[in-house]
């Protein structure tokens, strides 16, 4: 006998002829799930497509791999390893203008970050796009620039690929060649920091530990290293090392970095040099105490006496909002040297007991000086920094260590990585320096 159902009855999949009617709402209840779920589909369909116009980059297998830009750019990529990659971007001006005062730009970042941001007085976020409208303002021809950027991220470097790639037309691009490289890491053989090595984000700089410094500075160094031997060619004539958080860079800073590098050794620039004169060293004779050798302040010795080293190594004052000096490792003289806020007090005019004898901050070495004039430093930091290429060749290299006061089969207690520079350069008979007068650049917040 025949089952009777009530209408109301919900039924998913009715048999025909058995009597089950429907729901008759069945079909609206179906209508919204299903357009909901395309929807979903055809958004994430989207994002992909995007994303992989942005920052996809085809697998290729090891090795190389050339394409020419319809503008004229020749690519180059070139994959060593899943975690060492390169590409290679040649602009039409290489090829056929012979450079003059070839000058080699270096930077390393992080990740896309790494270029910095205004926090403070803004909510500018600042990028890989704006970095290169610091450096095409500085007007040197393009033939006579290259660039070597590396990035521990890939995703920044894909972004950095992609960038370069669609920048039209080919008169944009402010260099002549650019080699991108993405290096994941690099070998340790050292178990311990292993785990640490790794950490040169823009947080870790602020961390108070100072074993956390020293790794962090010790990985730096050897990333600039590596950045450094593998860019240096027998053609470059300069070498400019540019934080990527540096902001604003002031108009024909490396024009002027160019001129003094092109002064000769054997040229006497005592004129020049208006602070951080010294005596002239002597060597100890066998016995003799070495204390004896200890480099002091010139301010008070008569010219005659004063032997300024030739010019090795230029940086030039850093500010940032609230720091007139804003990289510290800059600095003149052997004494204390006062913590941040201790020397906005000093330059407001407060006087601290001793402070005669504390080290000098670049904010006040140049006071009273003109831009023409140089001021002699005892270490620099990375910020904008200057390096005679005739050094890197001679062995000049970031400090990996404290360099000085090493002893065998130990660190010694200061000068790591940038901060220990001079104290190699001066050993290889060349000097540092900071430019005087105005010359500043501007360090983002975060």
């Amino acid at each position: 006998m025949a089952q009777r159902h009530d209408e109301s009855t919900f039924t998913l999949f009715p048999r025909r002829g058995s009597g089950i009617i429907p729901h008759k709402a069945f079909p609206n209840r179906r209508s919204f799930p299903l357009l909901a779920l395309s929807t979903s589909v055809g958004l994430f369909i989207l994002f992909w497509i995007y994303f992989f116009a942005i920052f996809y980059v085809p697998p290729r297998p090891y090795g190389r791999h050339h394409h020419h830009h319809h503008s004229g750019l020749k690519i180059n990529h070139i994959v060593h390893s899943p975690s060492y990659r390169r590409t290679i971007f040649e602009a039409p001006a290489s090829r056929f203008i012979q450079p003059r005062d070839l000058t080699l730009v270096l930077t390393v970042t992080n990740d896309t970050s790494s270029w910095g941001s205004l926090t403070i007085t803004s909510d500018v976020v600042f990028t890989f796009e704006d970095f290169m409208s610091r450096i095409r303002a500085q007007e040197v021809p393009v033939e006579s620039l290259h660039l070597g950027l590396l990035t521990s991220n890939l995703l920044a470097y894909n972004h950095y690929i992609t960038i370069l790639s669609r920048l039209t037309p080919i008169h944009r691009i402010p260099w002549a060649r650019a080699e991108i490289i993405y290096l994941e890491g690099l070998p340790s053989g050292n178990t311990r920091s292993q785990g640490q090595n790794q950490d040169i984000t823009r947080e870790s700089r602020h961390k108070l530990d100072p074993d956390s410094q020293v790794e962090r500075k010790r990985q730096l160094a050897r990333l600039r290293n590596f950045l450094s031997s593998h860019m240096l060619t027998p053609e470059v004539e300069h070498v400019v090392w540019l934080d990527a958080d540096v902001y604003e860079l002031p108009a024909g800073l490396f024009q002027r970095f160019q001129e003094l590098g092109r002064i000769p050794p054997d040229e006497n620039i005592d004129d020049m040099v208006k602070v951080g004169h010294r005596e002239e060293r002597h060597t100890a004779a066998p016995g003799e105490d070495n204390d004896s050798n200890t480099l002091k302040d010139m301010e008070d010795v008569p010219k005659t006496n004063v032997v300024a080293p030739p010019i090795g190594l230029i940086t030039l004052r850093c500010q940032g909002f609230d720091r007139p000096d804003y990289d510290r490792n800059a600095w003149s003289g052997f004494g204390k040297r006062p913590p941040s806020w201790e020397l906005n007090n000093i330059l407001r005019g407060t006087e601290y007991p001793g402070m005669e004898s504390w080290a000098k901050a670049v904010s006040q070495l140049i006071a009273g000086t003109e831009d023409n004039d140089i001021v002699r430093l005892d270490s620099v930091g990375g910020t904008a920094l200057y390096i005679r290429p005739d050094l890197l060749r001679e062995g000049l290299t970031f400090p990996v260590h404290s360099v000085v006061g090493t002893k065998w089969g130990s660190d010694g207690n200061d000068g790591i990585e940038t901060e220990g520079l001079c104290y190699v350069a001066e050993r290889l008979g060349w000097g540092c320096y900071a430019l005087g007068g105005t010359w500043r650049t501007l360090h983002a917040d975060e």
